[in-house]
């Protein structure tokens, strides 16, 4: 509450993996909340709570100005096209840079008191540090083109930040685990489960619970400096170490070692020849090959101390979570 007025907040992206998650810690913290939706959005997980809904796309700007409450207190802009496919860039390119750009105008033409952007670690690409907050971000030159326009969209952010008067923080969260995912893990996870897994990539991350991440979003909206930025890892782990967790958690046998990454390119090529025929996004792409073949350190320090952000949530934890959702949904 501030004074005896109910926060606001305007969410995007709140039918997806993490923006459900965030609805949800909103809602639980006393927050009125307003999500933008696409007409074909999927918004069961939140039919039965007290959500309010605006038909829209953050590439119609018009759709936001009628959306977003005046003087809202904090819009959550999580909606981004996370395709690893090629093909897909210049729509990839609509929704994240342009999108970012729309809710920005919107933001400041609406009074918004501020701006959460969820970013992501990708915006650093591959470093052979361990990345902070101040290592320098090289997501603008890379090839991949989810990591160039989360990169760009930043940027857009933090040129508002500085020339427009913009309050905005930026989040970048690194692997999220948990339930309500049904595109991202969970497709490693089914694969396990089906015992159909082609090969263990042979890259490392870091991984964040689901519901951790998006606490760490209300609380930076409620307490964190204009301008900052804060990275949302977890525990490390190799994704060997990943898809052992989900093999004990399935009670299935799971390879031991991870396939060379000369190996996963080849089959990229074999899959894309395949799923270009058909025009239809291969399960494995070259961008899809690369990003988890990379070993990538992180350091939420940051986000500890100033967010009470956890990072030390066990990854056995997030999987069970993520299990457990799915066998609800009838997706195992």
């Amino acid at each position: 509450m501030v004074g005896n007025r109910q926060k606001k907040a305007f969410v995007t992206g709140a039918t997806g993996f993490l923006g459900t998650h965030i609805v949800e810690r909103l809602l639980m913290d006393g927050w009125e909340v307003h999500a933008l939706a696409r007409p074909t959005s999927n918004r069961s997980l939140l039919k039965h709570t007290p959500t309010l809904w605006h038909l829209g796309d953050v590439t119609d700007k018009k759709s936001l100005l009628e959306a977003i409450p005046l003087g809202v207190d904090a819009i959550f802009h999580t909606a981004a096209d996370t395709s690893m496919w090629r093909k897909h860039n210049a729509q990839q390119h609509l929704t994240n840079v342009d999108g970012t750009r729309n809710i920005i105008d919107a933001a400041l033409t609406r009074g918004a008191k501020r701006l959460i952007h969820t970013s992501t670690i990708a915006v650093w690409d591959v470093h052979d540090q361990t990345i902070t907050e101040d290592t320098p971000r090289k997501g603008g030159d890379s090839w991949v083109g989810y990591y160039r326009t989360k990169y760009e969209a930043e940027e857009l952010v933090l040129q508002a930040v500085r020339e427009r008067g913009l309050d905005a923080v930026i989040l970048n969260p690194c692997h999220i685990v948990g339930r309500y995912d049904r595109h991202n893990w969970a497709q490693m996870i089914q694969m396990v489960g089906k015992e159909n897994l082609p090969g263990i990539p042979p890259g490392s991350g870091s991984f964040g619970h689901g519901q951790e991440v998006a606490r760490a979003h209300v609380t930076a909206a409620e307490s964190a400096p204009t301008g900052e930025r804060y990275i949302l890892g977890g525990v490390h782990a190799s994704f060997v170490d990943l898809v052992r967790v989900i093999g004990a958690e399935l009670g299935k046998r799971v390879p031991g070692s991870a396939v060379p990454y000369s190996a996963l390119r080849a089959v990229t090529w074999l899959h894309g020849v395949w799923h270009a025929l058909w025009r239809e996004e291969p399960d494995l792409t070259p961008e899809k090959a690369y990003i988890t073949s990379v070993k990538i350190h992180t350091d939420s320090s940051k986000a500890v101390s100033e967010l009470g952000y956890d990072d030390t949530i066990p990854l056995e934890h997030m999987i069970r979570d993520a299990i457990a959702w799915m066998r609800t949904q009838n997706l195992l």
